[in-house]
């Protein structure tokens, strides 16, 4: 039976004393200070009981518990590393700190709302607080799943309108995305592989900034090296070539928009006449297995200028079959590879930086680009949703809704793009086959 009795506790102080028996059949008890917080609770406890919802407070597990059962699932379910890693930092950085040891049950949406509150006031941008409220949600799904908590406070909790004063804000502060004439200035300077960019760089109060690009044959470069730092005492010297891979790399990210794990993960046999499929990508661990959402899983259409600049640099690199663009191991380049050894000097070289004299574009811009790109050109908007591998049309409409115009589709799209960026069709290269006849390499001999 339920009741609500008074007790005297030794101490003499005067408790209230709900009593009641769980799902189990376990009688339980709860103290209390005032009646009236006694009789809310016993309600409360009853109803949650008939509906083999209640979980008492010393069965119930805490946050930090609940995020260990979460990551042991990830992992007995094969979870990417690179996945299980977000979670963990962003458990540890935003989530450990406020709410590890808070029990499941006693978490109610409002406590939520102040614990993403706190999270602003302790300097964490807007981004990082979606992240970390998705690991809590996640958390609570998991702890859902296995019985520990019957709700889900995080999905319970409304988001908060926007006033008119944020949307005209937030409309304003649109997403940067490389001009066509900065992309095709970058797949020039990629394609000078015979050049060598002596780059010489003096911190000042505004930044490293760039002092002389100086480019040179690529021919004993030690010596020309040791004449330029001479020349700039003081100043940071490097010398940079850019690789036979990039500009093949870049153009398949600005014009098939293909993340930068996607490419390079791509590999020969997923690359055909006339489009890209897309199955593969490589994670933050350097790992090659297959892309992490459905949606990702995609085909996309190329135009003749991407196929020509693919068909090329198969044949400049021998690929037969294996990784489109693989490091001298065989094995999927390293991100830091890409990015600070070539995408970020090639900027650098070209003058293509902001104020801080720090490289303007990162490589997943050239992804936004690509989209951009089939917007100007006239595709609809389910169309680059299914190429872009977006989710649903809704997330492309949210983040690229301000470009959208009327216009060409589908594959004329795509190739109206790429000729607006590179000029005319680029000719195949010659290669020597058995025969020993020239010969120029076919579209379909990609695949």
């Amino acid at each position: 039976m339920a009741s609500v009795s008074k007790r005297m506790l030794p101490s003499g102080k005067q408790v209230w004393l709900a009593r009641y028996v769980d799902g189990g059949g376990e009688r339980r008890f709860k103290q209390f200070t005032t009646k009236r917080e006694a009789e809310s609770f016993l309600l409360q406890a009853r109803s949650q009981v008939a509906a083999g919802s209640h979980i008492p407070d010393r069965a119930a597990s805490t946050v930090g518990k609940a995020f260990e059962m979460l990551m042991k699932t990830l992992e007995d379910e094969g979870a990417a590393r690179a996945t299980r890693r977000n979670y963990q930092v962003y458990y540890n950085g935003h989530v450990k700190p406020y709410l590890a040891a808070r029990l499941l049950p006693k978490l109610h949406p409002a406590d939520v709302g102040e614990w993403l509150d706190k999270l602003k006031e302790d300097g964490r941008t807007d981004d990082t607080r979606r992240r970390a409220r998705v690991v809590l949600g996640v958390i609570y799904d998991e702890a859902i799943r296995r019985r520990l908590a019957y709700t889900n406070p995080v999905r319970a909790l409304r988001s908060r309108r926007k006033t008119r004063r944020a949307e005209i804000h937030e409309a304003q502060d649109t997403l940067e995305i490389p001009e066509r004439e900065t992309v095709r200035a970058l797949l020039a300077g990629a394609a000078d592989v015979d050049g060598l960019f002596l780059i010489a760089r003096q911190r000042t109060d505004k930044g490293l900034q760039t002092v002389e690009v100086r480019r040179v044959p690529a021919k004993h470069p030690i010596n020309v090296l040791r004449t330029f730092r001479k020349e700039h005492p003081g100043a940071e010297v490097q010398a940079y070539r850019p690789t036979p891979w990039l500009r093949p790399m870049l153009a398949a990210m600005a014009l098939a928009g293909l993340r930068i794990g996607e490419a390079r993960g791509l590999s020969w046999h997923r690359i055909h006449a006339e489009h890209l499929e897309v199955r593969e990508a490589v994670d933050a661990f350097n790992e090659l297995g297959t892309v992490k959402t459905v949606a990702a899983l995609r085909t996309v259409p190329i135009g003749p200028q991407l196929a020509a600049i693919l068909a090329n640099w198969k044949a400049a690199s021998k690929g037969k079959d294996g990784l489109t663009f693989p490091s001298e191991e065989k094995t999927p380049l390293g991100y830091a590879n890409i990015a600070n050894r070539q995408l970020k000097p090639l900027q650098i070289a070209l003058g293509i930086t902001a104020a801080d004299g720090s490289p303007r574009w990162t490589a997943h811009d050239f992804r936004h680009f690509a989209v951009s790109l089939w917007i100007d050109e006239g595709a609809a908007i389910k169309q680059v949703s299914e190429w872009a591998g977006h989710e649903a049309p809704d997330f492309t409409q949210r983040v690229y809704g301000h470009l959208f115009s009327a216009g060409r589709a589908d594959r004329r799209a795509i190739s109206a793009g790429e000729l607006s960026v590179l000029g005319e069709i680029e000719p195949a290269t010659r290669t020597q086959h058995g025969n020993d006849n020239d010969s120029e390499i076919p579209f379909n001999t990609i695949a």
